[in-house]
C-alpha cells in the first residue's frame, strides 16, 4: 500500500495545491474542463487578478480568488512548474450548507506536482477568519515560522488530506500546524500529514466545540502532538503520532470527547539537542477533563523490554501509568488499549500486528478510508478483536485496524512484463501476461487497457491476453487487479512496438558553417538533420561525420556543427535506427576549404639569401601560427642581386618543386605576391635559384584559415577603375591618386579586401608604386618597380577601410597609373573558398606541358605565339576540383621574352579584357601573380598581346571553389 510522505527541501511557508500531495486523498481526481463555480490559479499561466479567473485566464494569485470566491464555487489551484505562490491568504467569504466553498489542489488530469503559496513570516500560511461551510482539501503547506493553517471564529470547516511540513525543524517549536481559536466549532481535520518541527502539529484553543481530528500522521512535535484545551465534543480518533520528547494525545481545560484507535509511539531515533529524552506521557487527559472524556482502544508504542522508554504511557487526572493496564485498572479506562510494542513504521502495521482488526468501528470520528484514502477492510488472516459494525469498516464483521494506516491485502501484478512480441511491423499482435496474486489469497480479477483506445479486457488473473495492435505507433498498456474488498493495484507492461511497413527515412544536408553577417568557417560542416516521419518509430541517430569521428543525435530536427581536421573532401554519414531494428542512411559530402583573412600589411622580414641558398621562415614569422592556417599570402620584394635568377617558395619539410615565385636581376628591384602553404607549426622555405646573393623582403598580406570565421572570395570579371591617361593625366612623381572601390562594380560596401592589377605606363623615369588602403595611415603594399619608359604591372591584394584605395608614385617624374577590379573578399556566403596546392607547374611552353591548341598557332605549339590565345585547364587535377572552381591562383612567368608585350589571363568563354597579368620587355624576365577567373569549362586563356612569341610558365598556388554539400 503506498505511504503518503511528507513536502520536503521547501525554503519558506508553502501552501502546495497542484495536485493531491503523494500519498494524501483517495486518488485520482476526475479531469475538470471548468464548469461554471470553478475560479482557477495558476501563475504559471497567462493570469490575471483582475480577470474572473477562468481556465484560459486564471488567477495569478491564490488571495484573488480568495477575495470574490462565491458558495457554491470551487478554487482550483494549479502549478505545472512547482513555483511557489507567494504570500499569505485569507479567506473571509463563506458557503452554505448546501452550497459549501471549496479550495482544492487536486490535479485536473489527476497526476501532478503540487503548486506552493510560501510566506516566510510568521502569520499563518492560510487563514479562516469568520467563515462557514468551508472545505479545504489537497493542500500542503510549509513555511519557516509561524502557523500552516489558522481557524478563527469559524465553523462548518473540513481540513482534509493536507500536507504540512516546516523545512527546518525549529528548535523552539513555536508554530502549530493547524490551530483552531476558541471561536470555531463542528471543525474536522482529516487524513493529513504534519511534519516535524512544529510547536503542536494539531491545537484547539479553549471555548472551541465540536472539533473532530481523525486519521492523521503528527511526527515529533516540540510541544504536543494534538492538544485539545476546553473543547467539549471532541473527538480524536485513529491517528498515528510520533511523539519522541512531547505528550502525542492531550486533552484538558475542562474538555470533553473520545480518544479512541490512536497510535502514540515514542522514537529514541528521532531525539536529538532540541527534543531531548523525554518525561511526558504519551497520552494526558487532565483531572478537570477525566470525567468528561472516554479513551479505548489506543496503541502506547512505547518500546518493549530493555528498549522501553523511561517516560509513563499516561497520564489521567493528574496521575501517570507507566503501562495500559496500570491504567485499565485504576480507572477504567483503556479497557482495549495495547502497549508494550516496538515503535511502528509510518506505514501499515505488518501482517498479524496487533493494530491489525483491532480497532473499534463505531468509534466517533472514525472514517471509511486511511490517510491514503484506501478503504478500511477486513484481514482475512488475522482474528478480529475490536469493535463494532459501524462506518469504520467495510462488512458487517469488519474491524478497522488502529492508528492512520489500514493494513491491505498485497497484490503482485505483472509490472514492467515485456510483451511478447514486443515489437514488429503493425498490425502486431502480442500476448500480454495476466499472472497476479494475492496475499491474503483473495479472488482477483483484472482489467488490461492496451493503451489504444480499444476496449479493455477482462478475466481472472491466469492465461495471458491477446491484443492486436492494427495502427502503427508505440504502446504501454496497463493493467488493474482488484480483490473482493475493492483494494487494487496497478502496472504498466513494457513498451510494445507496431511499426510501420518501411523504416522512417533519414535526411542529411548541410553546408559550411556561418556567421550572421555571413563570413564563414569553411572547415566546419553545419549539418542538417530533418525531423523524421514517424519520429516515435526512431530509435537513435549516429552521425558519422567521415573524419574518424561520430555524435549520437537526439531524433528530433536539429543542426550538428563539427570542425574538421584539414581540408579535404568528407562524406558525412547519418544512420538511423528504428524501433525495430532497421536502419536507414543519409549521407552528404562536404568539402572543408580555407576562408580570407585580410592582413594588415606589416613588416615581417628582410634578409640576403646565398647563392642557391634557403631562407626559413617560421609560421610566427609569416603570422601564420593561428587556428587552422593552411596558408599565406606573401609579397615579396629582391633588392641588390648580383645575378638573374628566381625564387621558389614552398612548405619546409616537402621537396623543393620546379617552380617560381619571382625573377630578378642585378640592377633592378622586382615585386611579386605569391601563395604557399604553411602549418601552424611549421616554417616556409624561399629558395634562390641564383648563382648570385639576393636581398628579399617579406610581408604577409593575408591568411587562409579551415578553423576560423572569415571571407570568401568573389572573382570579378576585370573592369577598369583607374586609367589617367584618359583624361585626368599622369600622375606627378612624389603624388597620388585616390580611386574608390567598395560600391561600384559589383564590389559591396562592406567588402573586406580587393583584389587589383596596378600598372605604370609613360613612365618619365624609374620609380615605383605604393598601394595603400585609404582611410588608414600603416596598410600599404609595393606595386610595380619601372625603369624609364617601361611599363610594369603586379596584382596586389589590400584590406579595405573606407571603400577607397591610394596610389602613390614614388618616381621623380610623372607616370599614368591604371587599376584593374580583379576581384574583392567579403562575407556573402555565395563567394568561393580556397584550397591550396602544390605549387606545381602546370604550363611550361618550353616542354609542352600544359599546352593546348591556340589561335594564330597553326596547330600544336612551344612557345605561345604573338597575337595568340593558349588555352589551360585548371580542374580536376592537383587537389582543384573538377567543378564549382571559380578563380585559380597562379604565378606567370615569362622567362625569356624576345620583345615587349603583355599576357592577358581571363576566363575561357569571356571576352578578353584590357587589364595586364604580366608585362614584360625584350631580354628581361617577368613574373606576375594572377587570380584568375575560370571559364565554365575548367580553363583559362593566356594572350600574347606582344609582337613576337614567348615562353610561358604558369604555377598552379590553389583554387577558389563553392562547395555545396551533396
Amino acid at each position: 500500500m503506498p505511504r503518503p510522505r511528507p513536502v520536503l527541501g521547501v525554503p519558506v511557508a508553502v501552501l502546495v495545491v497542484a495536485g493531491t500531495v503523494s500519498g494524501w486523498g483517495v486518488g485520482a481526481a476526475s479531469a475538470d474542463t471548468g464548469p461554471v463555480g470553478t475560479l482557477y490559479v495558476n501563475h504559471d499561466a497567462a493570469c490575471s487578478d483582475t480577470g474572473a479567473g477562468t481556465r484560459s485566464v486564471p488567477f495569478c494569485t491564490v488571495q484573488a480568488a480568495a477575495d470574490v470566491v462565491e458558495p457554491g464555487q470551487t478554487v482550483r489551484i494549479e502549478s505545472p512548474a512547482d513555483q511557489p505562490y507567494s504570500g499569505s491568504v485569507t479567506l473571509r467569504r463563506s458557503g452554505t450548507r448546501d452550497a459549501p466553498i471549496t479550495f482544492t489542489g487536486a490535479p485536473l488530469d489527476g497526476d501532478g506536482s503540487e503548486a506552493v503559496l510560501a510566506w516566510p513570516g510568521s502569520a499563518p500560511a492560510l487563514t479562516l477568519d469568520g467563515v462557514h461551510d468551508v472545505r479545504v482539501e489537497s493542500l500542503a503547506f510549509a513555511y519557516d515560522d509561524g502557523a500552516g493553517v489558522a481557524v478563527r471564529g469559524s465553523d462548518g470547516v473540513t481540513l482534509d488530506r493536507l500536507g504540512l511540513e516546516r523545512p527546518v525543524a525549529s528548535a523552539s517549536g513555536t508554530g502549530n500546524a493547524v490551530d483552531v481559536d476558541g471561536a470555531s466549532s463542528d471543525v474536522t481535520v482529516s487524513r493529513s500529514w504534519v511534519g516535524d518541527g512544529y510547536a503542536y502539529g494539531v491545537r484547539v484553543r479553549p471555548g472551541a466545540a465540536r472539533v473532530t481530528v481523525t486519521t492523521n500522521v503528527v511526527t515529533t512535535p516540540r510541544q504536543g502532538g494534538i492538544a485539545v484545551s476546553g473543547t467539549s465534543g471532541a473527538e480524536v480518533t485513529s491517528n498515528t503520532v510520533m511523539s519522541p520528547c512531547a505528550p502525542g494525545i492531550s486533552l484538558d481545560g475542562q474538555s470533553s470527547g473520545t480518544v479512541e484507535n490512536n497510535v502514540v509511539g515514542s522514537a529514541a531515533a528521532r531525539q536529538s539537542s532540541t527534543c531531548p529524552a523525554p518525561t511526558a506521557p504519551l497520552y494526558a487527559v487532565s483531572a478537570d477533563s477525566a470525567g468528561q472524556v472516554s479513551g479505548d482502544y489506543n496503541v502506547a508504542a512505547n518500546g518493549t523490554g530493555a528498549s522501553a522508554r523511561p517516560r509513563p504511557e499516561y497520564s489521567w487526572a493528574g496521575t501517570a501509568y507507566a503501562t495500559a493496564a496500570a491504567l485499565r485498572d485504576a480507572t477504567g479506562q483503556g479497557g482495549h488499549d495495547i502497549d508494550g510494542l516496538s515503535v511502528p513504521t509510518l506505514a501499515a502495521p505488518n501482517e498479524h500486528s496487533p493494530l491489525v482488526d483491532s480497532a473499534d468501528a463505531d468509534a466517533p470520528g472514525q472514517l471509511t478510508s486511511d490517510i491514503d484514502g484506501a478503504p478500511r477492510v477486513d484481514d482475512p488472516l488475522v482474528a478480529d478483536t475490536g469493535n463494532g459494525t459501524g462506518a469504520g469498516g467495510t462488512g458487517a464483521a469488519a474491524r478497522p485496524d488502529r492508528g492512520a494506516f489500514e493494513r491491505h491485502d498485497i497484490l503482485t501484478v505483472p509490472s514492467g512484463a515485456t510483451p511478447s512480441p514486443a515489437a514488429g511491423v503493425a498490425p502486431l499482435v502480442t500476448s500480454l501476461g495476466t499472472g497476479a496474486t494475492s496475499s491474503w489469497g483473495e479472488a482477483l480479477t483484472y482489467s488490461v487497457d492496451f493503451g489504444d483506445g480499444g476496449a479493455p479486457a477482462t478475466g481472472t488473473p491466469g492465461d495471458p491476453v491477446t491484443h492486436s495492435y492494427a495502427t502503427p505507433g508505440s504502446y504501454r498498456a496497463r493493467i488493474t487487479v482488484t480483490d473482493t474488498d475493492g483494494t487494487s493495484r496497478s502496472g504498466s507492461y513494457g513498451e510494445a512496438v507496431a511499426g510501420t511497413a518501411t523504416p522512417p527515412a533519414a535526411t542529411l544536408s548541410g553546408g559550411a558553417d556561418t556567421t550572421t553577417d555571413g563570413q564563414v568557417d569553411a572547415g566546419s560542416a553545419r549539418f542538417t538533420v530533418a525531423q523524421p516521419a514517424d519520429a516515435w518509430e526512431v530509435a537513435y541517430r549516429t552521425l558519422a561525420y567521415g573524419d574518424g569521428t561520430q555524435e549520437n543525435l537526439a531524433v528530433g530536427a536539429q543542426q550538428a556543427t563539427h570542425q574538421y581536421p584539414a581540408t579535404g573532401t568528407y562524406t558525412a554519414t547519418l544512420t538511423q535506427t528504428d524501433r525495430l531494428g532497421r536502419t536507414t542512411t543519409a549521407r552528404a559530402t562536404f568539402h572543408a576549404a580555407d576562408a580570407f583573412l585580410p592582413v594588415t600589411p606589416q613588416f615581417d622580414t628582410e634578409r640576403t639569401i646565398a647563392a642557391h641558398g634557403v631562407l626559413k621562415l617560421s609560421s610566427a614569422t609569416v603570422q601564420a601560427d593561428s587556428d587552422g592556417v593552411d596558408a599565406a599570402q606573401l609579397q615579396i620584394v629582391t633588392s641588390s642581386a648580383r645575378a638573374k635568377g628566381s625564387l621558389t617558395v614552398y612548405t619546409d619539410g616537402n621537396t623543393r618543386p620546379g617552380t617560381s615565385a619571382l625573377t630578378f636581376e642585378p640592377g633592378r628591384t622586382a615585386v611579386n605576391e605569391t601563395t604557399v602553404q604553411v602549418t601552424p607549426t611549421g616554417a616556409v622555405d624561399v629558395y634562390n635559384g641564383s648563382s648570385g646573393s639576393v636581398t628579399v623582403n617579406v610581408v604577409t598580406v593575408g591568411l587562409h584559415s579551415h578553423a576560423q570565421f572569415a571571407d570568401t572570395y568573389h572573382p570579378a570579371t576585370p573592369a577598369r577603375l583607374l586609367d589617367t591617361r584618359n583624361g585626368t593625366g599622369p600622375v606627378a612623381g612624389g603624388h597620388s591618386a585616390t580611386l574608390t572601390v567598395a560600391g561600384s562594380h559589383g564590389v559591396p560596401a562592406g567588402a573586406a579586401a580587393v583584389v587589383l592589377d596596378v600598372a605604370a605606363t609613360t613612365t618619365k623615369a624609374s620609380g615605383g608604386l605604393i598601394v595603400s588602403s585609404h582611410g588608414t595611415s600603416d596598410s600599404s603594399v609595393t606595386g610595380p618597380y619601372w625603369t624609364t619608359g617601361q611599363t610594369a604591372s603586379a596584382q596586389v591584394v589590400l584590406p579595405l577601410v573606407d571603400g577607397k584605395i591610394v596610389l602613390h608614385n614614388t618616381s621623380r617624374s610623372s607616370a599614368d597609373l591604371i587599376a584593374d577590379l580583379v576581384g574583392w573578399y567579403g562575407s556573402p556566403a555565395s563567394g568561393a573558398e580556397f584550397q591550396a596546392v602544390g605549387p606545381v607547374r602546370v604550363l611550361n611552353t618550353r616542354t609542352g606541358t600544359g599546352t593546348g591548341t591556340g589561335t594564330g598557332t597553326g596547330g600544336r605549339i612551344g612557345r605561345l605565339g604573338a597575337h595568340a590565345t593558349l588555352k589551360l585547364r585548371v580542374t580536376g587535377a592537383h587537389g582543384v576540383p573538377a567543378s564549382g572552381v571559380s578563380a585559380c591562383d597562379l604565378d606567370l612567368t615569362v622567362p625569356a621574352p624576345s620583345g615587349s608585350g603583355y599576357l592577358v589571363a581571363y576566363a575561357d568563354g569571356t571576352a578578353r579584357p584590357g587589364a595586364h597579368s604580366v608585362d614584360f620587355t625584350a631580354g628581361h624576365a617577368a613574373a606576375n601573380r594572377a587570380l584568375v577567373k575560370v571559364g565554365t569549362d575548367g580553363e583559362i586563356d593566356l594572350y600574347n598581346a606582344g609582337s613576337a612569341p614567348v615562353d610561358v610558365y604558369a604555377d598552379l598556388l590553389g583554387g577558389y571553389a563553392v562547395h555545396p554539400v551533396v
